[in-house]
């Protein structure tokens, strides 16, 4: 009996069970053995470990980036007929690493707006196209913010967070990065004009236009699905909209044009990699194509939150065919790499750098001048 040992620091496993189970009836002659690991550093550990396991998978990518700790599954790819040609072309351009690829992207996701049909009707307003620009959507968010006599709102027209990672894909859009393309330095990147521009119109819209709740701000507009008429939605709360039943609500657009008028996004995902230590390179490799490549399970529209890694798969499942989903399957061709992938330093310091996004939202600290001191972030 032949023994692939696989280690992740996911908490749901049916996915992995479930791909466990169809490889072991196809293989009698293996067992898929699966282990879980609390963190990034326990995972590192047993690679360091005597007993390194076949396969790694990980929630973030910061291990895929430690050059000689996974092999290069380009060459197995290109052995698949067709299969180069089906992987998307947008993952593989952020999963790529110097012209290798170490592992295979999993849960991936994605931001789009969803809004709500029925406020868009209340207030008179045409829904929003692809060819739409933030000033388009200000004005929207404008009209569709209901304050009572109080100034409380009972409705929001943009449902958004303050996070450095959820604003980026609006910098890429305005021709901005926070880092340089290796990741090595921030400087001349997160202080330049076009991250600027677009972090002053990121604050107005709490502090000018008000159409975006403020930390700590009261309201009575509910949950997101509730009292927020445009949403800032990842693929998960794609998903939570359809489970509920609540497709027919929703319709879904393109981030905002900006005016530096990039097409570009940003990217959730992990990845499962065969570790240099495995005995079982290729058998690790098959594996890891049952699991990523060839379920389409996880990915059928009534029940899916991610989204999958070849155009075959989000065919097959139905993807392209629904009204919410293809336009994120639509989506993955413009994910370009984000900062927390290329550089750890900047990763860690999210806290931080979300702090001050709060000051200058909440005390008007300069976005110049606060941007300028996170390059001491990379």
């Amino acid at each position: 009996m032949t023994t692939i040992r696989l280690m992740t620091d996911f908490h749901h496993l049916h996915n992995l069970m479930d791909a466990k189970a169809s490889f072991e009836r196809d293989y009698p002659e293996v067992q898929i053995v699966l282990e879980q690991a609390t963190d990034h550093y326990e995972l590192m550990q047993a690679y360091k470990s005597d007993e390194a396991p076949d396969i790694i998978e990980s929630g973030g990518w910061a291990l895929f980036n430690y050059k000689g700790m996974f092999v290069d599954l380009l060459p197995y790819a290109e052995e698949v007929p067709g299969l180069m040609e089906d992987l998307n072309s947008g993952l593989m351009r952020v999963a790529c690493k110097d012209g290798n690829l170490p592992g295979l992207p999993v849960d991936v996701a994605l931001p789009l707006i969803l809004y709500r049909k029925d406020m868009f009707d209340a207030a008179g307003l045409p829904y929003p196209t692809d060819d739409w620009t933030w000033d388009d959507m200000i004005a929207m968010a404008k009209q569709l913010t209901i304050r009572g006599e109080n100034g409380v709102a009972r409705q929001f027209g943009f449902g958004f967070g303050v996070d450095i990672e959820e604003y980026e894909p609006f910098v890429m859009r305005n021709g901005g990065r926070y880092l340089s393309a290796d990741g090595s330095t921030a400087r001349g990147y997160v202080d330049q004009p076009a991250v600027i521009e677009a972090f002053r119109k990121l604050i107005d819209a709490y502090r000018v236009h008000r159409v975006i709740r403020n930390p700590g701000e009261p309201s009575e507009a509910g949950e997101l699905h509730q009292g927020f008429a445009m949403i800032f939605g990842f693929t998960w709360f794609a998903g939570g909209v359809v489970i509920h039943g609540l497709s027919d609500r929703y319709g879904v657009v393109g981030l905002p044009n900006m005016p530096g008028g990039e097409q570009s996004n940003m990217i959730y995902m992990g990845a499962a990699g065969v570790t240099t230590k495995s005995r079982q390179p290729r058998l690790a490799w098959e594996f890891l194509r049952r699991y990523a490549l060839d379920r389409r399970e996880p990915f059928r529209p009534e029940s899916a939150r991610t989204l999958p890694v070849t155009r075959s798969l989000a065919d097959a499942s139905g993807m392209t065919q629904h009204p919410i989903w293809s336009r994120y399957v639509q989506e993955l061709d413009r994910v370009q790499t984000s900062g927390f992938y290329i550089s750890e330093k900047w990763n860690s310091s999210r806290q931080l750098i979300n702090e001050d996004i709060h000051r200058m939202i909440t005390e008007g600290a300069d976005v110049a001048q606060t941007l300028k001191s996170w390059t001491r972030f990379a």
